[in-house]
């Protein structure tokens, strides 16, 4: 990956939506030497997938929840269960396996508490086995958010 790609991607992660012509003009190649670049980013696995963000207040989803998981154990078919049963469920925004005093990091997008203890209710009913205990922490304002990556030297 040289200079012109990470330029290409810095701008495509700013926003995907951006004409090709916009970016070939800034990195002073062809559109189709930029598309062609774009497809060789894709094919190789470094841009995983373009997707549009949503905004939380236009689709009710204005609680967010850090939820901190404790789990009984940690045998790698229980892990690999209850990881599939969190990428089914719709509220878990973000999932992370943690080190620390907890073993798991959720990132909860909810409409109102109701919603959220309704998920919690399902997680501990349905994962009573596994889920020792959990801690929940209610964003009170999003200071940052994003997923981009720095990719410029």
């Amino acid at each position: 990956m040289d200079d012109i790609d990470r330029t290409i991607l810095s701008m495509l992660q700013e926003n995907a939506d951006i004409p090709g012509k916009v970016i070939a003009d800034a990195v002073n190649l062809s559109p189709s030497a930029v598309e062609r670049r774009i497809s060789k980013l894709k094919q190789d696995g470094i841009i995983e997938k373009i997707v549009a963000v949503v905004s939380p207040k236009a689709v009710d989803r204005t609680l967010s929840v850090l939820v901190e998981l404790e789990i009984q154990n940690e045998h790698r078919h229980t892990l690999e269960q209850f990881q599939r049963w969190l990428d089914r469920a719709p509220e878990v925004q973000s999932c992370w396996y943690v080190t620390g005093d907890m073993d798991y990091v959720l990132l909860v997008a909810v409409r109102n508490l109701e919603e959220y203890n309704a998920f919690i209710e399902r997680l501990m009913g349905e994962q009573q086995a596994l889920v020792r205990k959990y801690k929940s922490l209610i964003a009170l304002k999003t200071v940052k958010h994003g997923l981009g990556l720095s990719v410029l030297e």
